[in-house]
């Protein structure tokens, strides 16, 4: 069963008894692919897991979330305030990043602010204990991940995975690393109403290549407009990791035992390989 069709009422009353000091009159619940979140006033925000490995998933992004928080940036970023297992779930508390979400801003507003982030993150010290990339997804392991779940794939796409995860693993081998968001884009930014960006979601932040962060971008606004921000062998590498992304959330998925997720994500795969678009949705 999917994240988004988990009944999770459970676990919210669950967690209002115990986190009773949080400000649960009014939440505002919403969910993404791998959580279930409950944002309550200006006291915290609430992730909640259901996955077949929520309690390692939890422990993972909290500790990543501890570690980030620590080294000073200077964009807004949450800070945890604790985590709980509750048998089938696992859930962490983060204080709120006040602001809204303007996903659909267009490229010209926002990419002096991407550009800051960006150097924010890579110019940063980093952090003690922060896992590598992919971590989320199967760490060292995702290259086996990803053969088992394409390997009853036609030869098309089954080929061009592995060809996928070659490249990216090659590019890694010779890259200076920094701090990594790990999923930075529109979607994960809160804008205060003075103008001034927030970032939040460090489920997947790594010690990496910086251009991974520059990969979701290049599926929002075109490589092109990307290529304004960055270097173009940075921009060059993004690409790559781009074309790597369904294959990441997929692999995921399926250490989560989220079928749906797994085939939702191939078949985005799939679509991009058809389409000439998996490393550029502006390609063709």
């Amino acid at each position: 069963m999917s994240t988004r069709e988990r009944d999770a009422s459970a676990a919210w009353s669950a967690l209002r008894s115990v986190w009773s000091d949080l400000a649960w009159t009014s939440p505002v619940y919403s969910h993404g692919a791998f959580h279930h979140v409950a944002v309550l006033g200006s006291t915290g925000a609430v992730r909640v897991s259901f996955a077949a490995n929520h309690e390692a998933q939890i422990a993972r992004e909290s500790a990543v979330l501890l570690a980030v928080s620590n080294v000073g940036l200077k964009t807004r970023i949450p800070q945890l305030l604790r985590t709980l297992t509750g048998g089938t779930w696992s859930a962490m508390a983060s204080t709120v990043i006040e602001g809204a979400h303007m996903a659909d801003r267009p490229w010209h507003e926002v990419r002096h602010y991407f550009a800051d982030i960006l150097d924010d993150l890579q110019g940063a010290q980093l952090p003690a204990g922060l896992p590598a990339a992919r971590s989320w997804c199967g760490g060292n392991s995702w290259p086996d991940v990803v053969e088992r779940i394409t390997a009853d794939f036609g030869s098309p796409v089954r080929d061009a995975a592995q060809i996928v995860v070659r490249e990216v693993l090659s590019l890694e081998e010779d890259v200076t690393p920094s701090l990594v968001h790990g999923d930075f884009g529109p979607h994960n930014i809160l804008w205060d109403e003075s103008g001034a960006p927030g970032l939040i979601d460090f489920d997947n932040a790594c010690t990496a290549d910086p251009a991974i962060d520059v990969a979701p971008l290049i599926g929002f606004y075109g490589a092109a407009k990307v290529g304004e921000i960055v270097d173009a062998d940075v921009l060059a590498r993004a690409k790559v990791y781009r074309a790597s992304l369904p294959l990441q959330v997929a692999a995921a998925a399926a250490l989560g035992a989220d079928r749906k997720l797994q085939s939702h994500a191939l078949s985005n795969f799939a679509r991009r390989l058809e389409a000439g678009t998996l490393h550029d949705p502006a390609a063709t």
